[in-house]
């Protein structure tokens, strides 16, 4: 149910955008839209590393099925709205590699395999954010540098889960461990800026304090010395929920005039 609530999130946020006009879509929404990108890569990783270990295989299979298609469609999206040459060379280097990327998590999940799934996973988030990054450049004003960083705290709660998942299943990859531990210690990071950066409304303050408080709670879970990654998977949606919806209030900023 968490899972299925957590695509209904992920609909909602392309929802923002008016399907019969991609190339009108307003700045904060592309900018939206291209920074949750990087999370549903990221998202499909883990749901095969949790598909591969048996950890709420259903649930799994049927997010990543649904993720695949809403990033290909948010992609398409974005190339029709894509404003300049440097972003649509951008959105062509993910293509490339989600194509290869496909390949790989629609296969039978081999635990041999998910090396290759998670440096593929690496590639593509980082061009996924390159592709971010051009956009707040783009936009060049405070909200898409917060949708950017609150952003990436999205990414953070399906990135942490997936190198959760991996070292749950006992996947032998090169700096897996390192790299779950810099996952976890940089979302904490980023809630520090958030916070410092001060809450342009009532509404981004209270969903600092609830993702501060949920984070709190999927930190004991992160810590423990058993791997629990059922528990992991159910934290991890609840946070991305709630990232989302804080990364949706600021996308909303320019709309309401703040």
């Amino acid at each position: 149910m968490l899972i299925k609530n957590a695509m209904r999130a992920l609909l909602l946020a392309s929802s923002l955008l008016s399907l019969s006009c991609w190339a009108q879509m307003a700045p904060l929404e592309a900018m939206n839209m291209v920074a949750l990108q990087r999370s549903l890569g990221q998202i499909v990783a883990k749901d095969y590393l949790m598909i591969g270990s048996g950890v709420k295989v259903d649930d799994a299979s049927k997010q990543l099925t649904d993720t695949m298609a809403l990033f290909e469609d948010h992609h398409a999206q974005l190339k029709a709205y894509a404003p300049n040459d440097a972003i649509r060379a951008a959105l062509d280097k993910v293509e490339r590699t989600w194509s290869e990327y496909r390949v790989l998590v629609t296969a039978t999940p081999d635990k041999a395999q998910a090396p290759a799934v998670l440096a593929k996973a690496e590639e593509l988030v980082q061009q996924c954010q390159q592709a971010t990054d051009l956009f707040e450049q783009l936009n060049g004003d405070a909200a898409s540098r917060s949708i950017n960083r609150s952003g990436w705290n999205r990414v953070l709660t399906q990135r942490s889960a997936m190198f959760y998942m991996a070292r749950a299943w006992g996947v032998e990859a090169p700096g897996l461990d390192e790299s779950f531990e810099a996952s976890v210690k940089e979302f904490g990071l980023i809630m520090q800026e958030l916070q410092a950066a001060g809450a342009p409304n009532a509404e981004i303050a209270d969903a600092l304090r609830k993702t501060d408080a949920r984070w709190q709670f999927a930190s004991k879970a992160f810590a423990s010395k058993e791997f629990v990654p059922t528990i992991v998977a159910i934290n991890a949606e609840a946070l991305f929920r709630q990232l989302n919806e804080m990364t949706r209030l600021y996308a909303g900023l320019r709309e309401d005039g703040l």
